[in-house]
């Protein structure tokens, strides 16, 4: 293995120990000593990769989104047409979420704290724009296509997907009564096919959700 290898997943299992960090005493109550402590490492070589907390929760960002991106491409990758691909990426994006729930709760609680005037170690728009540009081109596809409510403004509805998605992991983070995850996707599957896809489409749409929650995911 070379060093620059070493050197990267050393750092990736810093980023990983500083979540459940952060997690746990709250991005702003965390100390880079607490962070070396946890990871195992002295207070100098955690310097030696990351110059401060912030440079850490970029960098672990930067994974969460490359994650992200992969993982809706490849989920896509397999659909047919586009209310299915539509239909992977909602199943894909209550994936990732679930599978990257300490560093949504970690964002929440960074964007949700007073920074005091501080600039922010990184910004969500980006992840916000790239989704809703793949929802808004699926959108338009399907409405040629005649599987898409053509009524339908493909940006907005775009947006508003994305906000409901958001509202979603904000109160899988703050609500301790909140229903199990394929409960809500299975919600999700029925709110979106019965608002957005027309006939064939909502109905495949709905068996194929159908025999997922029957499964277990």
């Amino acid at each position: 293995m070379s060093r620059s290898v070493d050197k990267k997943e050393k750092a990736a299992r810093i980023g990983s120990t500083a979540i459940t960090v952060f997690r746990k005493l709250g991005y702003h109550g965390a100390r880079m000593v607490d962070i070396a402590e946890a990871a195992g490492i002295g207070k100098g070589t955690l310097y030696e990769y990351f110059r401060n907390k912030d440079e850490i929760l970029r960098f672990e960002f930067e994974r969460y989104f490359a994650a992200f991106q992969s993982g809706a491409t490849a989920a896509m990758a397999g659909a047919d047409t586009p209310a299915d691909r539509l239909l992977s990426l909602v199943h894909f994006a209550f994936d990732h979420v679930t599978d990257w729930e300490d560093h949504c709760g970690v964002y929440v609680d960074y964007f949700g704290s007073g920074r005091r005037g501080e600039e922010a170690a990184f910004s969500l728009a980006n992840i916000y724009t790239v989704v809703e540009d793949i929802i808004s081109r699926l959108i338009e596809e399907g409405q040629a296509s005649g599987e898409i409510d053509r009524g339908l403004e493909p940006d907005a509805t775009a947006e508003l997907l994305v906000s409901f998605f958001d509202g979603v992991v904000l109160h899988g983070v703050f609500s301790e009564r909140r229903c199990k995850a394929e409960s809500l996707r299975a919600a999700a599957l029925r709110l979106l096919t019965s608002g957005v896809l027309v006939g064939a489409a909502d109905r495949r749409a709905e068996k194929r959700g159908d025999e997922r929650f029957e499964r277990g995911g």
